[in-house]
């Protein structure tokens, strides 16, 4: 058999540890999809759109810490999977886009869905090729993932003409550039431990730019060793256990003011793999600018993310781990202050603390997630789609550092069950549980046939409240008594998910929900639980966690 340029790119793939792409067959790349048809090193995931497999392979990339790879078609397939090129940029994800060209000789003749990916999704790509001969193809493979890694990780997109992929590329051979991974100078970490010497009321910011599980082993033995409480940013309440006795919670949408008087009170702010954008920033007015300031010491891999919006006393260009591994190295003296852990304490338990007696029988949603937590194993992957219904997910669940957290941190609706399907996947093993509500349930549901056609152990959880509840409760601030284009006709969803030849089962009340819950989490296959829920207790938690 020829060697192809088709091969080359596969070859390329998997020397970049790429084992498995998400993507939408087109026939602009069919010589690709030939080429990795009989390879037993790779598995191509094939979606029902394009949008989900982007979605879905962001959410590989979390799980793995490797770049994730769509395929798509041009035109339509490569605009339909801009969803997941827009998250990965928001969340910091490394991404590779595969697009099928036009050949070369009908380049810039306004061909059939011929686009410009570098034009069309400039300020969200981190760059973009349209690779043009069989000689560059090993170079700039290996450039698209050094850039999909380096500094403030993103997504990158590759075009590739339809010709060029049955060019023959005989002689040519697959490499790989290392990434980029800067660790802190000594001069950084002795002033990070001066001032973490001379706090009171330090507090530790964690994001999401590493999250292996020798990091997060690391993380716990950092806070313990200089006593300071933890807080995760939005959506990554797996960085740090939720019952040790530093956590002091994880930032969202809407910050709850006992959290807020927490943070006033720090003096020293330590921030870590975040970018302290608005959410993780309370709107960029955290750290504290007036006098008196808040010190920073602000720790990510790309010097660009540092010093933009606040002044940063300490910036430490450098990875997560690197830094946590050094301060664990360095000696340590840091005061003992009872006030300040049990300030944190408060904080986290007005915040985050869920009742397990006394929740109203009105309240079935919450009756029905606390039985699916009670049932959730300690190296369980929950997902969150983006919604007020992940509030109850986030107060219930007590993950521990086995477990893993896929949430939309960006807000971005839809991402549940493409992120379930691709924990499925990657972990066939354990127990895979994504919450959607039912609007964003209808916006990628559809993967739940690819998830019956593999098999897939997926358990999706569907809050059915007949409304965009988060928009809902939007228009209830602004507008009170007039919501308005919110509302929602919705399907059966359990006889939906029977239909996709998934099982279906429904939640009613709150009475039923722990023996419902009992059979469904004990059903192998894709299992889909639609909770029958009132928008009102969306309503009342949202509003009054805003106040």
């Amino acid at each position: 058999m020829t060697y192809r340029v088709a091969e080359l790119v596969a070859d390329c793939l998997v020397a970049h540890g790429v084992d498995r792409a998400f993507g939408v067959p087109g026939e602009s790349f069919l010589a690709l999809l030939d080429a990795l048809r009989d390879r037993n090193d790779f598995d191509l995931v094939t979606c029902r759109h394009e949008g989900s497999a982007s979605l879905a392979a962001v959410a590989d990339a979390k799980l793995t810490g490797r770049a994730g790879v769509v395929m798509t078609s041009r035109g339509p397939g490569a605009f339909n999977a801009a969803l997941g090129l827009h998250v990965a940029a928001q969340e910091a994800i490394p991404l590779v886009m595969l697009v099928g060209q036009v050949d070369r000789p009908n380049l810039a003749r306004d061909a059939v869905q011929e686009i410009d990916c570098g034009r069309s999704f400039d300020g969200v790509l981190k760059w973009s090729v349209r690779l043009n001969s069989a000689d560059l193809v090993p170079e700039m493979m290996a450039r698209a993932f050094a850039v999909a890694h380096a500094g403030t990780p993103g997504p990158v997109a590759i075009e590739l003409p339809e010709d060029l992929l049955e060019d023959p590329a005989k002689g040519f051979v697959a490499t790989a550039n290392g990434a980029v991974r800067p660790e802190p100078g000594a001069a950084a970490i002795e002033q990070a431990r001066a001032l973490l010497r001379a706090a009171e009321r330090p507090i530790l910011l964690v994001g999401g730019e590493c999250r292996t599980a020798s990091f997060r082993q690391d993380l716990i033995a950092f806070s313990e060793k200089w006593n300071v409480p933890v807080v995760t940013m939005n959506k990554m309440q797996d960085q740090f256990p939720k019952s040790h006795q530093l956590w002091a919670g994880q930032f969202g949408f809407f910050t709850s003011q006992p959290h807020v008087k927490l943070l006033e009170r720090a003096d020293l702010v330590v921030a870590v793999g975040t970018r302290l954008g608005d959410l993780s920033s309370l709107g960029f007015a955290f750290p504290r600018q007036a006098e008196p300031r808040q010190p920073l010491v602000h720790v990510y891999p790309d010097p660009d993310a540092i010093g933009k919006r606040v002044r940063t006393d300490v910036a430490v260009v450098s990875g997560s781990h690197a830094f946590v591994s050094a301060m664990l190295a360095a000696p340590a003296t840091a005061r003992a202050c009872a006030e300040w852990s049990s300030a944190a304490a408060a904080a986290r338990t007005a915040t985050h603390g869920w009742p397990q007696f006394g929740v109203p029988s009105a309240d079935v949603f919450g009756h029905a997630v606390a039985a699916i937590a009670a049932h959730f194993r300690p190296d369980g992957i929950v997902t969150t789609d983006s919604g007020n219904f992940a509030g109850w997910v986030h107060r219930i669940f007590s993950l521990e550092p086995t477990a893993r957290l896929l949430g939309s941190a960006c807000g971005a609706m839809g991402s549940g069950v493409p992120s379930g399907l691709a924990a499925s996947l990657r972990f066939p093993e354990r127990q895979v549980v994504a919450f959607c509500g039912d609007g964003g349930f209808l916006m990628t549901g559809n993967e739940l046939a690819t998830a019956v056609a593999r098999g897939a152990n997926l358990t999706i959880v569907v809050s059915n409240n007949q409304s965009y509840g988060t928009i809902r409760s939007h228009q209830e601030r602004a507008y009170p008594g007039r919501p308005y284009g919110t509302d929602l006709s919705n399907p059966d969803f359990a006889a939906l998910a029977r239909a996709f030849g998934a099982t279906g089962f429904v939640i009613e009340d709150a009475e039923r929900a722990p023996g419902t819950v009992a059979e469904a989490m004990t059903t192998k296959g894709p299992v889909v639980i639609e909770v029958r829920s009132d928008v009102r207790q969306t309503l009342d938690k949202s509003l009054a966690a805003s106040r």
